[in-house]
């Protein structure tokens, strides 16, 4: 599920004033230092015991886009138990990945630059199964269902400054 437009300009603006703001630093995964830079609430994923631990608590300036998304997504808003602000540098990927098996629903506001999200099956053996998703700044995407659990996505090198707020909810059974 794709929505352009998602938010207003405004929005946007007063998003990234607040972000610009935030203590973001590169993302550790195991050894691995990625080039992209963080911060996350609520709760996070900590890749050397591989569950989830405490993160500080959601901000409020947060409140009012869970609240549009939980909308729009016909889910209740406290269901969005982790958020996640990235920074992506020109130059900046994110590899094949599929997001941890704890989170159910992951919803992605981009901000400031546009970018391709590539998304293809697990089991792809080549490129030609790749659909590409070009993310507009202020629009959202959804990650759900066979999307969220058969398809891996990953992000090419940035090719201007981009920022995204990733929301995403427990699975029930977690």
């Amino acid at each position: 599920m794709y929505r352009p437009d998602f938010i207003s300009v405004d929005e946007e603006t007063a998003l990234l004033a607040t972000i610009a703001s935030l203590p973001l630093k590169e993302a550790q995964y195991r050894q691995y230092t990625a080039r992209r830079r963080v911060t996350g609430f609520g709760s996070r994923y900590d890749y050397i015991s591989n569950e989830l631990v405490a993160a500080p608590p959601m901000p409020a300036f947060l409140a009012p886009l869970t609240g549009r998304v939980a909308e729009w997504l016909d889910i209740p808003q406290s269901r969005f138990v982790h958020a996640l602000v990235t920074e992506y540098q020109k130059g900046t990927p994110i590899g094949w990945h599929r997001d941890a098996p704890h989170f159910e629903t992951v919803v992605g506001i981009s901000l400031a630059g546009s970018c391709p999200m590539r998304f293809r099956p697990r089991s792809a053996k080549s490129s030609k199964d790749m659909i590409v998703l070009d993310l507009e700044p202020r629009s959202a995407y959804v990650m759900r269902g066979p999307v969220r659990w058969e398809w891996h996505h990953s992000i090419p090198p940035a090719r201007e400054l981009r920022y995204s707020i990733t929301f995403r909810t427990l699975c029930e059974n977690a």
